[in-house]
């Protein structure tokens, strides 16, 4: 189904934005997760730029351009709103579920929050990894980047290069 159908379609059925929630939380979240580097913040977050998508969603006109830029646009308002007011204030994990480790959602939280921590230790490391790379002669950062960033073999490199 393309974009515009899904949108017509989410229009006519409130409840099929769940399919748009489904597509892009992971994004948003990620997303909010790195600006804020606030586990609970960046879930208070998400939810809320999710919510407005879903309160404004009727007035959302499809231009060809994706959604997730309008969510990102949310998302990036929210955010800006929470370091100009401070006004989110999230409960901590442990205060709403106590420490019960038998709690499902008390585990898919404590789950979300390593992986969005290993995420944004990834990207942390990426921007170190390209910091790294521009100190190198050009050279060399062609070839390490068409190498590892675009994952070609080295024949493939040697031909784009016209390198031996």
């Amino acid at each position: 189904m393309s974009e515009e159908q899904l949108i017509k379609e989410v229009k006519n059925i409130p409840e099929r934005f769940e399919i748009i929630y489904l597509q892009h939380y992971k994004t948003i979240f990620n997303y909010c997760y790195r600006r804020t580097r606030n586990f609970d913040t960046s879930k208070d977050i998400t939810s809320e730029t999710f919510l407005k998508a879903f309160l404004k969603f009727h007035t959302y006109k499809w231009k060809g351009i994706p959604i997730i830029n309008w969510l990102y646009r949310i998302a990036t308002n929210e955010i800006n709103l929470f370091y100009r007011s401070k006004k989110y204030n999230p409960i901590l994990l442990y205060e709403t579920y106590g420490d019960n480790p038998l709690s499902t959602a008390y585990k898919h939280l404590i789950e979300e929050k390593y992986n969005a921590e290993f995420e944004l230790e990834k990207h942390l490391q990426f921007i170190k990894v390209q910091k790294a790379l521009k100190e190198l002669s050009l050279k060399y950062q062609e070839v390490i980047s068409l190498k590892y960033f675009e994952k070609l073999k080295i024949k493939e490199i040697s031909v784009i290069l016209n390198k031996k």
